[in-house]
């Protein structure tokens, strides 16, 4: 007697990675036949089965019994959720002031940071900056998803009574304003710029994409 085509079908015996209804329960064929199985899918008119042994198996709909068809439509694995963002529902970016916060954040949500050396009371070409890219709505809606922003504001000639602002810009080896740098959780440069005609929020939020890692490796890099 031959055994009944529905458990030879086998379509894969590797794990995969599909949502489950975590209930094992024994399935039986038009001809008797049962084996003990959990649902994995319902797929056109396919039925995709996952043995104890982990071995996945499918087979026609028309295969199984009336009660267990009924069963099979009615409890078809919902389709997976896509992974929850750990970025805060409406995150609103704002600018920060230290750097302890900003890597904080960074470790947190997995997004870069945005680092500007600047001078918004006396630098001509820091105040085009922020009014041709930093206070355009485009990129306020680009930073809210993809970075965490620190700003450096210096007087006048790059001055500054700020210890901390200084040792930063020495850091960075900051010779002239604006400057800003693309930086991971960890300190890591990624990309260094500043002002240029044409600049805009498009092109600033391009230069960001291709500077920096994906949010989950970053993440995961942070986390180490």
């Amino acid at each position: 007697m031959k055994i009944p085509s529905f458990i030879n079908v086998l379509s894969a015996f590797a794990l995969l990675n599909l949502p489950l209804q975590a209930e094992y329960r024994n399935w039986s064929n038009t001809e008797g036949v049962t084996l003990e199985a959990e649902l994995v899918k319902v797929e056109g008119s396919n039925v995709t089965l996952r043995l104890r042994s982990g071995k996945l198996t499918t087979f026609a709909e028309s295969k199984l019994c009336p009660a267990d068809r009924e069963f099979a439509r009615s409890n078809t694995a919902k389709p997976q959720e896509k992974a929850k963002s750990s970025l805060p529902a409406n995150r609103k970016a704002k600018w920060l002031t230290r750097m302890e916060k900003a890597q904080e954040e960074a470790k947190a949500t997995g997004l870069p940071i945005l680092i500007l050396f600047t001078g918004t009371s006396w630098c001509p070409y820091c105040i085009k900056l922020e009014k041709e890219v930093f206070s355009e709505k485009a990129f306020k809606s680009f930073a809210d998803e993809n970075l965490v922003l620190l700003i450096a504001d210096f007087e006048p000639g790059g001055e500054t009574k700020n210890r901390e602002l200084k040792k930063l810009a020495e850091e960075f080896g900051v010779k002239g304003y604006p400057t800003y740098f693309l930086i991971d959780a960890t300190g890591t440069r990624l990309a260094r710029g500043g002002y240029h005609d044409g600049i805009n929020p498009k092109s600033f939020a391009e230069w960001v994409k291709q500077a920096a890692p994906n949010p989950k490796d970053a993440k995961a890099s942070a986390a180490k």
